[in-house]
């Protein structure tokens, strides 16, 4: 069974990039998706395509402290589907090196290919956040990694910038493959990792916060849209990542998509239940519970 990662940090891609491969499919293909925080919305909106099997490993670190649910998870879906491929999208907020490390142990015994690793940087926020200092290792770990790295987004930049974002990919990764990419949209090179390829394993310490909800409510288009300008305008503090499918007006629904300031608003399919999820350091979870009704 072959074994595909892809990771990137918060907003960089990755569900994205996940339904692309799936699009693209010829063989059978099974998902798990690990989320920072309480609420699951990437499988859903992955489920909505062809896959045999989806499995969700939500709030937690997939390569510590849910490192035994995944190999779990794995035994499961190469037991009871035996797929051609098996793709793995950790949080925004895990590593790649810790993946492949949980997986050594059982590589042999259950026939694992690693495939190559693919990371997803955000175009638009790459350069900002790794200068910043505020992410560490998490972008050493993920680029070190990483045989193919995507420069997503690539379109919200102009050339120069680029330029700048593969001298700095340089610096932790001279091998990988570097392509830029909108909407994560290229055809990915086919190859498997040799078996014992030595890899850099940094633990990412972070400290970020989330706030889950899930709910019956309906949200407006017009609450929605003001909700993600207050955010872009930092009223509720350091929020650099937010996501939902929820129920809007009229009986329809909605995917909301937020990152560092840029958003998107757009029809969806059918959803049970409203889920959104706001992921930041220090924000104000309780105006914006107030501010989506969910406060008395």
């Amino acid at each position: 069974m072959k074994i595909k990662i892809i990771s990137g940090f918060l907003g960089a891609g990755k569900t994205t990039c996940i339904k692309n491969v799936l699009k693209k499919a010829s063989g059978n293909m099974a998902v798990i998706v690990n989320e920072f925080g309480d609420v699951g919305i990437d499988a859903e909106a992955i489920s909505k395509g062809d896959v045999i099997d989806m499995v969700e490993l939500p709030s937690g670190c997939i390569c510590c402290t849910l490192a035994n649910d995944l190999v779990a998870a794995v035994k499961e879906i190469k037991s009871k589907y035996n797929p051609e491929r098996l793709i793995i999208e950790p949080s925004g907020l895990a590593v790649p090196s810790g993946i492949l490390e949980v997986l050594e142990p059982i590589s042999k015994e259950y026939g694992l290919e690693i495939e190559a690793i693919i990371g997803i940087v955000d175009a638009d926020s790459f350069l900002s956040n790794v200068h910043s200092g505020l992410f560490g290792d998490f972008y050493t770990d993920q680029l070190a990694n990483s045989d193919i790295i995507l420069i997503n987004k690539s379109d919200l930049v102009n050339e120069n910038t680029i330029k700048l974002i593969e001298e700095e990919l340089r610096k932790y990764n001279s091998h990988a493959i570097l392509l830029n990419t909108i909407n994560c949209e290229t055809e990915l090179p086919d190859f498997i990792r040799e078996h014992g390829t030595e890899f850099l394993h940094l633990h990412f310490d972070h400290d970020f916060d989330s706030l889950a909800i899930t709910s019956e409510r309906e949200y407006s288009p017009e609450l929605m849209k003001e909700l993600m300008e207050e955010m872009k305008a930092g009223k509720y503090g350091n929020i650099y990542r937010a996501k939902g499918i929820y129920r809007t007006t009229g009986g329809r629904y909605s995917k909301m998509d937020y990152v560092q300031g840029n958003y998107t608003l757009e029809d969806f399919p059918e959803t049970a239940d409203s889920k959104l999820i706001f992921i930041g350091k220090d924000f104000n979870r309780q105006a914006l519970q107030v501010k989506l009704g969910e406060c008395n």
